[in-house]
């Protein structure tokens, strides 16, 4: 019964629906008093038209039937004219009049101010409330009932009420129907309104339902969140601490590899030691690279380098590794490549990445690199011959970070998959995209798009814009470079290879020593590591600054962190990331301290500080 009950009302909703415009249906003031308007304007005349055929029975058709008539029958249009117009608060006002109109009418025709059609009257404000929806509105139907019982009113006085229509004995049985067809438009117009407000509640229910959804997967999501910059957190502080030792692991096997003869057996297993620590280190870059691309905290260090010049760096790079692979290694672009503003860094990450999965891909085949600059983008492609990928792979690999479940990494020694994925990631953050043509058996083409002049931020901005600090001459301390760290592994690394490039190192492990050395010797560079104990090397990095005496001495920053905006912003000169890579230290060194001449190499050194 209650399903039947149901698919009726579902029906009659519908019904009525289809005469609501779209305009309408989207407006809540006013939806539910279309949705009673247009019931009671398909259902209404019926019952209306019950008292005009009883009239027509007892009475039989003249002029005042017709006009009754017809001024029921005018109420079925509405619905119609409605959908065609959507003026719905002016239809509704024109329709009460009708009504009102239909009312008097009849008991002026038929019993005047005794007419048993009286008792209609009572409906009029009570649609006014079901109609429309503001006080207004409302308000104006009362002025519609005065100002037409005041015109009857005045057509009484004037002309009285036409009583002998139909007599008397015969208005007994008009009463009965009028009242009837009153009560039962009153009810069914009051169960109408009751199914609409059950149809709120059961929507507002449902609302109630969804919010409460909502403000669960809101407190899930800022759970999720924190649980993410906890993790992000993690990985950063888990990859100081491992980078740390890594230092020394990659730093000692470095020098004992050199002293140690090229044939000897101790030294092919420094070189596997030295490997292991490099594959570590990758994989430590990698995962922060990760934690801070799902953060968002990945910042670009935008800034005008010679494309050409980076090419020929990675180039050079990978000539050794290529020949130790037997793959023929060829570059092919143009003479002069332009400059280009982007982040170059990782730019060279990118393509570092690609060239590894190339080199160890492409064993005994080919391998091109090809570059073009229109000025607008750059695109940079990494040919190689090798086994080529397959079609089920192609569309998730540079977002999966998972092997190739047919080739492990116990035969290629390959990496868990993190390279491409955030070589895309990358490539996306820099303005463009990877993408990837491959055709198995014949080798694969990885295409890197990044923009040539990459709009920059406020911070980079600032950072292109910040004024360089300005030479000076120290005198005796040319070639000093005082380092200051914590880690005394580290400090003993750099101490050595500084040593070893004709450099006097000036070693201190706190900040509070270091700046009190740089006071004393006035070195031409320091080396500061960024995560110290308070006060960390921020702080440093601010005391120096504004110690007029130190303010104009070259800061390397040193750290595990890619912050390059936030450092040069608070006036760092250059960054070296941990673990110390040889290479780099001494370029950064001879870019602010020049091999020393001849006489340099006798003059006194000046005492490294003891370990604390």
């Amino acid at each position: 019964m209650d399903k039947h009950r149901q698919t009726i009302s579902r029906w009659l909703f519908n019904a009525v629906d289809w005469f609501i415009p779209a305009k309408i249906k989207t407006n809540t003031e006013i939806i539910q008093g279309a949705r009673m308007f247009l019931f009671s304007h398909l259902f209404g005349p019926f019952l209306g038209h019950t008292i005009s055929l009883y009239i027509l029975f007892i009475h039989g058709p003249d002029t005042a039937w017709w006009i009754f008539f017809w001024a029921i029958t005018a109420f079925w249009p509405f619905p119609l004219v409605l959908k065609l117009t959507g003026w719905y608060v002016p239809l509704a006002l024109v329709s009460i009049q009708n009504l009102i109109f239909c009312i008097l009418w009849g008991c002026y025709q038929y019993g005047g101010i005794s007419s048993p059609i009286m008792p209609w009257l009572i409906t009029v404000p009570l649609l006014g409330f079901f109609y429309l929806p503001t006080r207004k509105t409302r308000i104006m139907v009362s002025y519609l009932i005065a100002i037409n019982i005041a015109v009857v009113n005045v057509i009484n006085v004037r002309y009285g009420f036409n009583n002998g229509t139909i007599p008397l004995s015969e208005l007994s049985g008009l009463g009965m129907v009028s009242t009837c067809c009153a009560g039962i438009y009153v009810s069914m117009m009051a169960l109408y309104y009751a199914n609409i407000v059950s149809s709120q509640s059961e929507l507002e229910a449902e609302i109630q339902r969804h919010l409460a959804t909502t403000h669960r997967l809101r407190v899930a999501t800022e759970e999720a969140g924190r649980a993410s910059r906890a993790k992000s957190e993690f990985l950063a502080k888990m990859s100081h601490e491992l980078r740390t030792p890594l230092s020394a692991i990659l730093g000692y096997s470095e020098m004992l590899m050199e002293e140690l003869d090229t044939g000897d057996s101790k030294n092919k297993d420094l070189r596997r030691i030295h490997d292991g620590g490099k594959t570590l280190l990758e994989l430590i870059n990698d995962l922060l690279d990760l934690s801070k691309l799902e953060a968002q905290k990945t910042d670009l260090h935008v800034e005008k380098f010679d494309l050409a010049r980076l090419l020929a760096s990675i180039a050079k790079e990978w000539e050794g590794p290529a020949a130790e692979s037997n793959v023929e290694f060829r570059v092919k672009h143009e003479k002069d490549l332009g400059t280009v503003v982007n982040d170059a860094q990782k730019l060279r990450r990118v393509v570092d990445n690609l060239m590894s999965n190339a080199v160890k891909f492409a064993k005994g085949g080919r391998i091109t690199l090809i570059a073009s600059n229109d000025g607008r983008q750059v695109v940079i492609a990494v040919a190689d011959t090798g086994r080529g990928i397959s079609p089920d792979r192609m569309n998730t690999i540079l977002d999966s970070f998972g092997n190739d479940p047919t080739e492990t990494s116990s035969k290629y020694g390959d990496r868990p998959g993190l390279g491409l994925a955030l070589s895309h990631r990358f490539c996306r953050l820099m303005g463009g995209d990877l993408s990837v043509e491959s055709e198995m058996g014949r080798g694969s083409c990885f295409t890197i798009r990044v923009e040539a002049r990459l709009a920059c931020n406020s911070a980079t901005n600032a950072l292109q814009e910040a004024p360089q600090n300005t030479a000076r001459t120290i005198g005796d301390a040319e070639n000093t470079i005082l380092v200051i760290d914590d880690d005394a592994s580290a400090l003993d690394l750099i101490g050595r290879i500084l040593s070893k490039e004709a450099v006097v190192p000036v070693l201190c492990r706190s900040v509070a020593e270091g700046i009190n050395r740089a006071r004393e010797c006035l070195p031409v560079a320091i080396i500061l590591d960024i995560r110290m104990q308070q006060p960390d090397g921020w702080e440093a990095l601010r005391l120096i600054r504004e110690d007029p005496q130190l303010r104009s001495i070259k800061v390397v920053l040193l750290t595990v962190d890619d912050d390059f905006v936030k450092g040069r912003l608070l006036g760092a000169d250059a960054h070296l990331l941990k673990p110390i890579d040889r290479e780099a230290l001494v370029r950064c060194v001879r870019a602010f301290c020049p091999a020393p001449r001849t006489n340099d190499l006798n003059k006194e050194k000046l005492p490294a500080a003891a370990a604390v």
